[in-house]
């Protein structure tokens, strides 16, 4: 982020980071209170218990939003889903952010993962509370966060960020705008970054901010630097930077700060977000996309008949 690229984030804070009020939730009796009213950091939250909570919004509850309000409304009751990308990357977290629970969080099925075997089935179903991945994949994602800690960040391996920042650090707040309560949970909580590792199917820096923005990294890394502010005390955010890992082969590492562009799309997805959920609870009124209207089409999608093949009859 370059000098501009900051004012402009800060000017962006500056204009909603407030007097949180008072704790509105019970999970904000404990943990580190911050400088502005009302926040708190808890360093040992487990991942389950932010997950449940149901009484703050978090950035993953607040994505539906950005479709129709009924969509919020729905996804409530969809438990997550799973697939081998999401597991992979859920194995890097723990194995790069917090390697000393990996034995409380996965389970390492000695052999190849084959769902119609017996042995593996039954090895499923006896860690059912556990991420299970078979020998080659825990060895794969061994192999990639080393490689993720080998790469150089401002000359220095990220290695040595993560070791020296909190991980998984939990901030609750309270959005000075709407009033309403809000959590985020920071991969590695740096004295002065952001980091959030991401796993992706790109290893091009353009084709992964295409999917940064369709997957709404922007809301979430303009959410999470509000939150942290808040919790110092300051309008000058920290840099947020997503370490991009590439999970088929070669593995491309990069490193990527959130730029001026990128955070201002994610402040006005925070600010429809924040104003569409206080309305629709205010209203008692969840409108999903149903509606009456016409049906145009865009000049590139209009019908254009000039195959080759035509010009081939008409001179037979």
């Amino acid at each position: 982020m370059n000098s501009n690229q900051h004012l402009s984030l800060d000017a962006a804070l500056a204009g909603v980071i407030g007097d949180g009020g008072s704790p509105t939730s019970s999970a904000c009796l404990d943990g580190i209170a911050g400088a502005t009213a009302g926040t708190r950091m808890f360093k040992d939250m487990a991942a389950s218990e932010y997950h449940a909570d149901r009484d703050a919004l978090s950035c993953s509850l607040m994505k539906p939003l950005l479709t129709s309000p009924a969509h919020f409304q729905a996804s409530l009751a969809v438990c997550g889903t799973s697939s081998r990308a999401k597991d992979f990357g859920s194995a890097l977290h723990v194995l790069l952010l917090q390697p000393e629970i990996a034995g409380q969080e996965l389970a390492v099925f000695h052999g190849n993962a084959d769902g119609r075997k017996k042995e593996y089935q039954e090895f499923v179903l006896a860690h059912c509370e556990k991420l299970v991945l078979d020998e080659p994949t825990f060895a794969l994602a061994r192999q990639v966060v080393e490689k993720i800690r080998r790469t150089l960040f401002k000359g220095r391996p990220l290695g040595k960020f993560i070791d020296e920042s909190i991980p998984e650090a939990t901030i609750y707040f309270t959005e000075p705008t709407t009033g309403l309560r809000m959590r985020v949970r920071v991969d590695a909580y740096h004295p002065e970054l952001n980091f959030d590792l991401k796993s992706t199917r790109h290893g091009a820096v353009n084709l992964f901010a295409r999917d940064a923005v369709d997957l709404h990294y922007d809301l979430q890394a303009f959410m999470y630097s509000l939150a942290r502010a808040m919790f110092e005390g300051t309008t000058s955010a920290r840099p947020f930077v997503f370490i991009a890992t590439e999970t088929t082969a070669p593995h491309s590492v990069s490193t990527l700060t959130a730029g001026e562009n990128f955070m201002a799309n994610g402040l006005r997805k925070f600010q429809s977000c924040a104003a569409t959920f206080k309305a629709c609870t205010e209203a008692g009124l969840w409108p999903d996309l149903g509606r009456d209207d016409v049906l145009e089409i865009e000049p590139w999608q209009q019908f254009s008949d000039k195959q080759g093949w035509r010009q081939a009859l008409a001179a037979s």
